[in-house]
Formats: structure tokens, C-alpha cells, sequence
């Protein structure tokens, strides 16, 4: 039988609700402060980069252009 005055251990619970509660206010300042704009500005101009630069590389790859042509014809398109 099952002793109902034993404690369970809620720490992972407790931990999780913190770290929860924490991500979503800094989400909630990211998107909604005007500083948040600026870094989502920053962080989409970052990402565009990046997807550029994979695609050059993997196209260099497959096509005998240079990276430098495939990036110049990706800005005209993007």
C-alpha cells in the first residue's frame, strides 16, 4: 500500500515552468520592444546571408559557375 504522506519531487516541474516562463518573456521583448525590431532586422539580413552562401556553395558545385556569379544572380533575385 502506498504511504500518502510521502513528498514527490516536483523539481523538474518547477524547473520547467521557470525555464518556460523565462523563453517566453524574452520572446515577448524580441517581438515587441523596438530594440527586438532592430535585432530581428539583424537576425533576418544574418539568415538571408547564410541561405545565400549555402546555395552558392552547393550550386558552385553543380553548375561550373563560381560562387561569386551564383551570389550576384541570388541578390537580383532575393
Amino acid at each position: 500500500m502506498k504511504n500518502p504522506f510521502q513528498k514527490k519531487d516536483h523539481t523538474g516541474l518547477i524547473a520547467t515552468i521557470a525555464i518556460g516562463t523565462l523563453a517566453a518573456g524574452a520572446l515577448t521583448y524580441w517581438f515587441l520592444s523596438d530594440s527586438g525590431q532592430v535585432s530581428r532586422k539583424k537576425a533576418k539580413k544574418m539568415l538571408k546571408d547564410a541561405a545565400k552562401n549555402a546555395a552558392a556553395e552547393y550550386g558552385s558545385k553543380k553548375v561550373p559557375f563560381s560562387k561569386k556569379s551564383i551570389k550576384s544572380v541570388l541578390d537580383h533575385v532575393l
